[in-house]
């Protein structure tokens, strides 16, 4: 009778959960690799002008697009603050990521500017009642970013 045995150290196998397990505690790393990540994802979507999704942001509307005094060609640049305001920061096990501009809120998800203390606004040098901004979605990842940031998690856990 014939018999085969298999021995298998699970020594090595606990070991390199071990090291997996103290990559996880300490993820400032792999942050840091994700949030140039996000800022190098962003940077690309602004020079694409579209949302996560691939979509192209909606035109300007003409007058204001004659109005701008500068970047006529691109949405939602004029001075470029919203784009150079990205950033990150960990806090805890959380990695935080947007712009702390207040209007960035309303590009992403847009809406209706009225006037606070005066009849009109003044936009372009044209008196308005309001503003309509349309969604333009600028700020989130794709199912691609997805995969891409998974990748940079694997590769973390690989160098583990």
């Amino acid at each position: 009778m014939a018999s085969v045995n298999i021995e298998f150290n699970i020594q090595d196998a606990l070991d390199a959960l071990i090291t997996i397990e103290s990559s996880l505690d300490d993820t400032k790393e792999l942050f840091n690799h994700i949030g140039e990540t996000l800022l190098d994802i962003h940077e690309a979507r602004f020079n694409a002008q579209e949302s996560p999704d691939g979509v192209p942001w909606q035109a300007l509307s003409p007058w204001y697009q004659q109005s701008k005094p500068k970047q006529q060609d691109k949405i939602l640049t004029l001075d470029g603050n919203l784009r150079s305001t990205l950033h990150w920061q960990i806090e805890g096990n959380t990695l935080l990521f947007g712009t702390n501009l207040m209007y960035g809120a309303i590009h992403q998800f847009g809406g209706i500017i009225k006037p606070v203390s005066a009849n009109a606004l003044n936009v372009g040098g044209r008196p308005v009642k309001q503003v309509v901004i349309p969604a333009r979605p600028w700020l989130g990842i794709s199912a691609q970013d997805k995969l891409l940031l998974v990748d940079i998690v694997r590769e973390h856990l690989g160098f583990a």
